[in-house]
């Protein structure tokens, strides 16, 4: 029996020292290793960059090489016009059996479009700015799945708070009703005083059991998040607040670096590009061409048996559009269109951030304030309850009156402990919408 305690006891231990302390920094490094929406977005960012290159934009020469063989047996009767004299004893007519042809060719050629008002430079810049978009739209997931983990995180400290008030109610609950019930037993309280202590002990392990239960959903959508068992990690209990946020400086970090106004400014210059490539389109193109080309005919059936071929072609190609059923007309008015909206979308999207910006910023002050205010009536709230139950053991309160004086300490204590996890989430959000999540 000793042999099995100490096998008990020593996996108990080997399950906690399993436990990681989870600080927020390592869960987001966890959350955004384990991420398949990270992972898919910098995936689609690698395809586009694969096609921002040169030849995509049309500006390098297609070189192609082709070549061919066919060949042919075939018997032939051949009767010749009664015109041509050939002379001689050549007959009139003239029986091939098996006769042979063969042909083969071969051929090198380059195609390279010498202008096309500038349409190539235009698609280049276009496939780069999109590139750079790419690349901005990762870092605008990231920071979006950084501020969930986040959150989540938040969500598991406040729960645990919640959890451990209850069940600290709940054990002082526990401990009264034992004692009520053995004071019952000698006849120094009344049956009433038992039913109270009774009922308030079942309360306080309905809400502890019901917080465990949010306790637990928490930390599996925790777990999700960031890609491990929730039996693998405790958070770490720590909050810290930044003082020196000041608004202006966070306006112009905004400008200049948040990426959903990023994304929209590199979107305009896109659409410009977009205007210039349909401008172009009016302009003519001129192409250069050139081949070489080596053809090997024989036959026993042609008048010639044997010919061969080879040379250079070299030549230009100009066209000019002249009507195209208006289509490039209304694609040069449909670009014109489209970046007025890219540029009425800047103005949006800065005015947007702009807005929760300032409301997080000032909400978020507003919060440290009242964050101390909370923090003095927890402590007087805790003083009182202290005095109360020292006047419930002398019974110079009732029962109800120390149970009211519990029910708000409890209520204190939550609401001390959500405040601090919903200012430092709105702590973050100032981050994210300034352009500086990343770097904290």
């Amino acid at each position: 029996m000793r042999t099995y305690v100490i096998l008990l006891a020593l996996l108990i231990s080997s399950f906690n020292f399993s436990q990681e302390i989870l600080t927020l920094e390592k869960a987001i490094e966890y959350g955004l290793s384990n991420s398949h929406d990270i992972n898919i977005v910098k995936n689609d960012a690698k395809i586009i960059k694969n096609i921002n290159h040169l030849g995509a934009a049309g500006m390098l020469p297609n070189i192609t090489i082709s070549s061919g063989y066919n060949g042919s047996i075939n018997d032939a009767e051949l009767e010749f016009n009664p015109f041509l004299d050939f002379g001689g004893n050549m007959d009139s007519d003239i029986d091939a059996t098996q006769a042979k042809s063969s042909n083969i060719t071969s051929s090198i050629g380059l195609n390279y479009r010498l202008f096309n008002g500038f349409n190539g430079i235009y698609t280049l810049s276009k496939f780069k700015n999109q590139k750079s978009v790419a690349d901005e739209n990762v870092r605008y997931k990231i920071e979006n799945k950084i501020l969930e983990i986040m959150q989540q995180y938040y969500d598991v400290l406040n729960k645990e708070n919640i959890y451990q008030t209850y069940k600290k109610s709940y054990e002082i609950s526990r401990d009264r009703y034992a004692q009520v019930m053995e004071r019952y037993s000698f006849g120094s309280v009344s049956k009433l005083n038992l039913l109270n202590a009774e009922v308030n002990f079942n309360q306080d392990k309905v809400n502890m059991e019901e917080a465990k239960i949010t306790l637990k959903s928490s930390r599996l959508n925790m777990a999700l998040l960031i890609g491990l068992p929730d039996t693998l990690f405790t958070v770490k209990h720590d909050f810290s607040f930044n003082q020196n946020l000041k608004l202006d400086d966070l306006l112009t970090q905004m400008s200049y670096n948040n990426s959903s106004i990023i994304i929209a400014q590199l979107n305009y210059e896109i659409a410009q590009d977009e205007l210039k490539i349909a401008k172009s389109n009016f302009t003519p193109s001129v192409d250069f061409f050139s081949s070489y080309s080596y053809n090997n005919r024989q036959s026993e059936t042609s008048f010639i048996s044997k010919q061969k071929d080879y040379g250079v072609v070299i030549g230009l190609n100009l066209e000019i559009p002249i009507f195209s059923a208006n289509m490039r007309r209304k694609n040069f008015q449909n670009a014109k269109i489209n970046l007025d909206s890219k540029n009425q979308s800047i103005e949006h999207v800065k005015a947007t951030i702009e807005t929760a910006l300032i409301s997080a910023y000032y909400n978020y002050q507003e919060g440290l304030k009242n964050l101390t205010l909370l923090q003095k009536n927890l402590d007087t709230i805790e003083k009182t309850a202290q005095l109360n139950k020292e006047l419930y053991e002398m019974g110079q309160i009732s029962n109800l009156e120390y149970r009211e004086s519990e029910i708000l300490l409890d209520q204190a204590e939550i609401s001390y402990t959500s405040k601090l996890s919903a200012i430092k989430i709105q702590e973050y959000l100032i981050y994210q919408l300034s352009g500086q999540l990343q770097s904290k």
